[in-house]
């Protein structure tokens, strides 16, 4: 018998209370991440649709810094896409009504720890999909335009290199649906998706290990973000 999905309600509850967690230290949050979006993690957690978390200032680090990760269990990096929010995303958004609200699209480093395997949507959620920390370009207020397509991501870790990603949206899902789940589960839990907000809509490459090698990615014509790890 297949893993049985989770009613929306239970998946509201559990993302509430990760997102509580950490405002309850003192985090201040400044948007959200979509996670486990492509069709072999759909598959794999027996759901239709991205899990989704939230993103925190205390996780915000700059290009070209040097993360220490030596206290992680399984620290990972992933090569992302995100997207400036330029004003609030009404309720019930069409598809539409949320692209006229992206301001930009940049590349994103984002910082995971897996310290425990993402086995079911519970696990992942519940640890607000594993997020540890996150840099990303800085707004080029460029809009819209054409979205993901035709936009390349080149990855570079030290020596190695990956070849461009390109059909972005068939590595993360469509970049409009995602932002449509992620505005529903925001405005379910009474925040919504706010001007100034930061989404990162996912990686384009699975979770690579980091090392001391600086990881970058860039996307040409628009910018490039990179990170050092401390092991």
């Amino acid at each position: 018998m297949g893993k049985q999905q989770m009613t929306n309600e239970a998946q509201l509850k559990i993302i509430e209370t990760a997102l509580m967690a950490r405002m309850n230290t003192g985090q201040k949050q400044i948007g959200w991440k979509l996670g486990f979006g492509s069709p072999a993690a759909l598959k794999a957690l027996n759901t239709s649709k991205p899990l989704i978390g939230g993103l925190f200032d205390a996780g915000e680090l700059e290009s070209g810094a040097t993360k220490d990760v030596s206290k992680m269990i399984k620290p990972c990096v992933e090569a992302e896409i995100a997207a400036h929010i330029s004003s609030d995303i009404p309720k019930n958004a069409t598809k539409e009504q949320i692209i006229d609200c992206v301001a930009s699209l940049v590349p994103a480093i984002e910082l995971v720890d897996f310290h425990t395997p993402p086995s079911d949507a519970e696990t992942i959620l519940s640890d607000n999909i594993f997020q540890r920390g996150w840099v990303m370009f800085p707004t080029t207020n460029s809009g819209w335009s054409n979205g993901a397509t035709g936009l390349e991501i080149h990855i570079r870790q030290g020596d190695k290199t990956w070849d461009p990603a390109i059909d972005i949206e068939s590595k993360i899902g469509e970049i409009t649906d995602g932002l449509i789940e992620c505005n529903r589960v925001a405005s379910a839990l009474g925040r919504g998706i706010l001007a100034g907000d930061i989404v990162l809509l996912g990686s384009v490459i699975p979770p690579h290990p980091s090392n001391g090698s600086e990881f970058s990615v860039k996307i040409p014509g628009i910018g490039e973000v990179s990170l050092n790890f401390q092991p």
